[in-house]
């Protein structure tokens, strides 16, 4: 794996996630050429997956049915970071020391969401981008509120993995009710 860069040492006001292996699924953060995050699932098909920047390292695993949840730990799995709690179309990051932001969505039938600041402040907007309906990655925009906040790196990196998951979650919905269409209708 590339050595990751800094996000103090790039222009992050633009970046892309782009999937770099299938199974288990694999992104990296990139500014222009030069990789700023790592995510990758640990097995195909499950919740569990590691993330890095050049800072810290962390473990992010979904829980829940009706009301999900991701919990962020250090990378060693002992220590609590944070919580993103979701429900519907938006959620909460509450991180260790009080800090908290929010996830939503930016529209009903827009696949993009938004992070902000407890007060609603736009700090950044990430977009899935698909080829051909497989999620290839996602384009980052990130207002001048959110370049230079410490926790940029880790809404970004939370941000993405549950956008990920909740993109699968549907794809394996979509094919469930189509193979029901063909069973409903011989």
């Amino acid at each position: 794996m590339p050595d990751l860069a800094p996000f103090s040492a790039v222009d992050v006001s633009a970046l892309r996630w782009m999937r770099t292996a299938k199974e288990p699924p694999e992104f990296m953060l990139l500014a222009g050429d030069r990789p700023l995050a790592h995510l990758r699932w640990t097995r195909p098909g499950g919740s569990l997956a590691a993330a890095e920047t050049s800072a810290a390292s962390w473990s992010l695993k979904r829980g829940g049915f009706l009301t999900p949840h991701v919990t962020i730990r250090d990378a060693s799995g002992r220590a609590d970071v944070g919580r993103l709690e979701v429900h519907l179309r938006q959620g909460t990051f509450d991180l260790v020391g009080g800090r908290s932001f929010r996830l939503r969505r930016a529209g009903l039938l827009v696949p993009a969401w938004q992070v902000t600041d407890a007060s609603g402040a736009l700090l950044a907007h990430i977009e899935p981008v698909r080829e051909k309906a497989r999620l290839e990655g996602g384009s980052v925009e990130v207002e001048p509120a959110g370049r230079t906040l410490p926790d940029l790196p880790l809404l970004l990196v939370v941000g993405w993995y549950f956008i990920v998951l909740a993109w699968f979650e549907d794809e394996a919905l979509a094919a469930s009710n189509r193979v029901l269409a063909v069973v409903s209708n011989p």
